[in-house]
């Protein structure tokens, strides 16, 4: 006889709620304080900035190309579940990044955008980590 996998439905919208929540605060340090002063986060997002300078191509678009191959291994090769969250926080990044691009950057000084973007991202990336280190021990 198959166990039957039990859905916790709660779990999950905390989840999703959680991974929209960072995407949402990784996509205000990128779009208000990084990008408007040319500066790179590094990754995927990095290499959107430079084809967002280089060919005018959004930002969230060209994040949501480079993945597609990365969104096929992970489907393929690590599982179903992780695929499906990766997407989830790729879409919703992809779209704040693009939707908050439209606002007046807070500064113009490169070194105040620079610490600011890296604490709001830094920030958001703990708080990724702590989440996911504490649903671990439930």
């Amino acid at each position: 006889m198959f166990l039957e996998e039990k859905f916790d439905f709660k779990k999950i919208i905390i989840e999703v709620l959680g991974t929209v929540l960072g995407a949402f605060v990784m996509a205000i340090g990128v779009s208000l304080f990084l990008l408007p002063n040319q500066l790179s986060s590094g990754g995927v997002s990095g290499i959107a900035t430079i084809t967002y300078y280089l060919f005018n191509i959004p930002m969230g678009t060209m994040i949501l190309i480079i993945n597609v191959p990365l969104f096929l291994f992970a489907f393929f090769k690590i599982g179903k579940s992780f695929f499906v969250k990766s997407l989830i926080g790729t879409i919703t990044l992809s779209f704040f990044i693009d939707m908050l691009d439209k606002l007046k950057p807070v500064t113009q000084d490169r070194f105040l955008a620079c610490v600011y973007g890296g604490i709001i991202i830094g920030f958001r990336n703990s708080n990724s980590f702590e989440n996911k280190l504490i649903n671990r021990r439930k």
